[in-house]
This record gives C-alpha cells, sequence and structure tokens, in this order.
C-alpha cells in the first residue's frame, strides 16, 4: 500500500467517524435505546435463571445471589448495543437506517473544506485537476458497489464510493471557481 493510500485511508477514517459521532449515532439512538431495553429484559432473565441454579444447587436460602446476578445481567445486557454498533450496522440495520447513513454521509462530504476533501484522495492542495480526475476514477472503479466481493461488504463499498463521489464534486467545484489548484507561495 502506498503512502497517499494509506494516507487516504487514514483520512477516510477519520471523516466516517466524525459524521458516524455527529450524526448518524444520535438519528439512531432510538433504535438503539429500544434494543438496549430488550437486550436487558433478556440479559436479565438469563442471568436470573443461573442465579436460581446456583442458588438451589448450593442450597441458598433467601436468593441474595439471583437479586445480583439479575441486576449485573440487565446491566450487560443494557450495554450490549453500544458495543456491537458496527455489528450490528451490518447485520441488523434496515434499508432506511443505511440509506440515513447514506445520506449524512454524503451532505458531510459535501460541505469539507478543500484540504481535508484533497486528503480523502490523498492529493496535496497543489494537485491539477488532472490528478484529481484521475485519482478519483481509480478510486471510483475499486469502490464501486458493483465491485464489493460479496453482500456483506457492499455497505461499505457504497458508503466509501458515495464519500469519494461527494468530495469529488465538491473539489470540482472548487476548480472551476478558481481556488484549486494552489500555487506553493499561498
Amino acid at each position: 500500500m502506498s503512502k497517499s493510500s494509506e494516507g487516504s485511508d487514514a483520512a477516510l477514517g477519520r471523516f466516517l467517524r466524525r459524521v458516524w459521532q455527529a450524526d448518524v449515532e444520535p438519528l439512531l439512538r432510538g433504535k438503539r435505546a429500544a434494543q438496549r431495553r430488550k437486550s436487558a429484559r433478556v440479559g436479565g432473565k438469563v442471568a436470573a435463571t443461573g442465579g436460581l441454579v446456583i442458588d438451589t444447587l448450593f442450597r441458598l436460602r433467601g436468593k441474595p445471589f439471583t437479586r445480583a446476578m439479575t441486576v449485573m445481567g440487565s446491566s450487560l445486557g443494557a450495554m450490549l448495543p453500544d458495543v456491537w454498533d458496527w455489528k450490528w450496522l451490518r447485520t441488523s440495520a434496515t434499508r432506511a437506517d443505511r440509506q440515513v447513513i447514506t445520506d449524512q454521509v454524503k451532505r458531510r462530504a459535501a460541505q469539507l473544506p478543500e484540504a481535508d476533501a484533497l486528503a480523502l484522495f490523498g492529493l496535496p492542495p497543489t494537485a491539477s485537476r488532472e490528478q484529481l480526475k484521475e485519482t478519483w476514477r481509480t478510486l471510483s472503479h475499486r469502490w464501486h458497489p458493483d465491485k464489493a466481493p460479496d453482500e456483506q461488504q457492499r455497505p461499505e463499498y457504497h458508503v466509501r464510493f458515495v464519500t469519494y463521489q461527494a468530495a469529488y464534486e465538491r473539489l470540482r467545484v472548487a476548480y472551476d471557481e478558481g481556488r484549486l489548484p494552489q500555487t506553493d507561495g499561498s
């Protein structure tokens, strides 16, 4: 992997983390709250059953162990949706959830500062329009959703493609308006 593609991947990672934390996570909070309640209930029931079995085996009277296990199971169950965010997104997110994420990524990429948009492509501010176009073509062919090796990777390819596409459109405007390329002195 070349240094520019490593830098491009790092810039993309930073961008997607910012979008996730600022835009997507708040939109999904209500959905995850319902998931949290359900997993807390299930975790509490499983832990209470385990506590009852231990109480019965060791002939503990008064069930103090069962209560402690129920509280602990409910707490761990409630934390589970936050721990498995990305797994949930890949396996349980609905088409509507994915559309929300895509819309937020597209909106944020279109608003990126020019230097950050160029960093997504691994290009310096002095890059020519032709360099941008060539890099865009390479990345769009590489990350087009139809090129995904399997259905599970298609959402990642789609998000990457949409990000690059919106950033490219943003930079095309900057080139058209003469703000790019920057000379070394500016």
